[in-house]
């Protein structure tokens, strides 16, 4: 399982941020293991904070941990994952090989997406659980406010059902609560049921713009900057690769011939 507990110094082994008053390290706000995470942002499903949980999924990938996540708002691109885990020094290929993705079209997709997850956890034992976009689908014209409610019970009943029997870390991504595609009900009724919550919000204009991240359970709070190329703040690159490589290239040059005038 992977370790999940927020450390005590900014000087942890392959830890992605040192401490500054300047920003918020997203490692002392990670999910917890047999915890339901709820993030939510500004943006359409909750854009803004996908590149949060996209940084804790790829440490987990490249710590060698199995993730599965599930794409409700049909925004997943599995190239945003290979940066994080370059600066990681890990065999990108490997990693991405270890996240299982599954998307939904519709509500009910999700919804069967979601039932099954129990069985595939069962199986692929992973670590991390991220739903994105939980309410995209919500706001569907087919689906009565009732139906919509009801759903939204069953699936969060799954996820902490999830979380508390496989101890597994479960993130969700909505929209805020001020968002003309968030229902204020569903949203409230995730935040009733979730053990963390994690806010953004955009600060300045134009190129001055930041997302500005809260966490409420511990009030910590600050920038997202996880690459900002800043002295006072700096990526930390692990001392010695992860996965080093064992054996040469198997690349070999291939001579260019060409015909005799």
């Amino acid at each position: 399982m992977i370790h999940m507990e927020p450390s005590p110094t900014p000087l942890k082994r392959n830890a992605s941020l040192t401490q500054r008053s300047q920003g918020i390290d997203p490692m002392h706000v990670q999910p917890q293991p047999g915890q339901l995470y709820h993030l939510s942002g500004p943006g359409r499903a909750g854009k803004s904070m996908r590149c949060v949980a996209e940084h804790w999924v790829s440490h987990a990938l490249a710590g060698g941990e199995l993730v599965h996540w599930v794409d409700g708002a049909c925004r997943i691109d599995p190239a945003r994952f290979i940066p994080v885990l370059e600066a990681l020094g890990t065999n990108v290929e490997s990693c991405l090989a270890r996240l299982y993705l599954s998307r939904g079209f519709t509500l009910h997709q999700l919804d069967r997406q979601l039932e099954r997850l129990a069985d595939e956890i069962a199986i692929t034992r992973s670590s991390m659980v991220v739903v994105d976009g939980v309410l995209a689908m919500h706001g569907d014209d087919a689906i009565s406010s009732l139906e919509s409610r009801l759903l939204l019970r069953r699936h969060i009943g799954f996820l902490r059902q999830l979380a508390h029997r496989w101890n597994v870390a479960v993130v969700v991504i909505t929209g805020t609560a001020r968002s003309p595609h968030t229902d204020p009900r569903c949203f409230a009724y995730i935040q009733r049921h979730a053990q963390n919550h994690l806010e953004g919000v955009w600060r300045g204009q134009r190129r001055n713009k930041r997302l500005h991240l809260h966490h409420q359970r511990s009030g910590l709070h600050g920038q997202w900057l996880p690459f900002f190329n800043d002295p006072q703040m700096r990526f930390l690159l692990p001392t010695q690769r992860l996965n080093p490589l064992e054996h040469g290239s198997t690349v070999s040059v291939l001579a260019l011939r060409h015909p005799e005038r």
